[in-house]
């Protein structure tokens, strides 16, 4: 038992470490400590406490962390992304208020989506539509069982959508935007999606197109850019929109 305990240890150590720079390891050791660090303060425990009722309410698994060792994604994209971790129903309750917007009225896109949580919840508003987006083949098979089961039992009042792939490859869909982004993925994915939000709004600048933007590591990225105008901030959220300035 030791031996495969030790094996499969160092397995899980050689695939985070395989490609990865020194200043990489260190920028990931630092993310690491600050999540754990994160995780012990008391609201943490209350919010961990209140996701895993979420699952025992719904016989869903939405709240179990998941490193980015463990999925499966390529060397090249896992630097540019974090491990997975459920946002909590109170986050997008706050962004729902901060934008002071009718949910009805836009389509919700969870770009970093994981196992699908807050897709469900955007569903269960509803949103006009509620659409996660999401690389790992691993999360997005979760999601949709998980999404299966929570409209089974009456949760979802529109059909919750996934699309797997590079967030930075998904095509924004018609109808008035609100992008609900957890820190999912670094800046270069980050400018992809702008780069396809900010098309969508060129080719129908009438329509609105919101960014809510949690844990905004790289939210200064997104004010640099002429496109989008920060509205407001609070509560670690920052709420950008995208306008119809563009640079020449």
């Amino acid at each position: 038992m030791p031996q495969t305990v030790s094996a499969s240890y160092f397995t899980r150590l050689k695939q985070g470490v395989a490609g990865r720079s020194p200043s990489q390891l260190a920028q990931a050791a630092v993310k690491t400590s600050l999540a754990l660090l994160k995780r012990a303060t008391p609201a943490a425990r209350a919010a961990a406490r209140a996701d895993q009722a979420f699952d025992r309410q719904w016989g869903t698994d939405t709240s179990r962390q998941i490193g980015m060792n463990a999925l499966d994604f390529p060397v090249a994209l896992k630097n540019g992304s974090f491990h997975y971790q459920a946002s909590g129903a109170h986050v997008l309750d706050e962004a729902i208020a901060l934008a002071a917007i009718n949910p009805a009225d836009y389509v919700f896109i969870d770009y970093g989506c994981g196992k699908g949580r807050v897709v469900l919840l955007a569903a269960a508003k509803p949103f006009a539509r509620a659409i996660g987006v999401e690389y790992s083949g691993l999360l997005t098979d979760i999601a949709r069982d998980n999404s299966a089961i929570f409209s089974a039992r009456g949760g979802a009042k529109v059909t919750p959508e996934f699309w797997q792939g590079n967030a930075a490859d998904y095509p924004a869909p018609a109808g008035a935007l609100f992008c609900y982004l957890y820190n999912s993925f670094g800046v270069e994915i980050l400018h992809g999606c702008l780069d396809r939000l900010e098309a969508a709004k060129a080719q129908d600048p009438s329509r609105p197109i919101l960014l809510a933007y949690i844990n905004p590591q790289f939210g200064d990225a997104v004010a640099a850019r002429s496109a989008w105008r920060e509205r407001t901030a609070a509560n670690d959220i920052r709420l950008f929109e995208c306008t119809a300035r563009f640079d020449a």
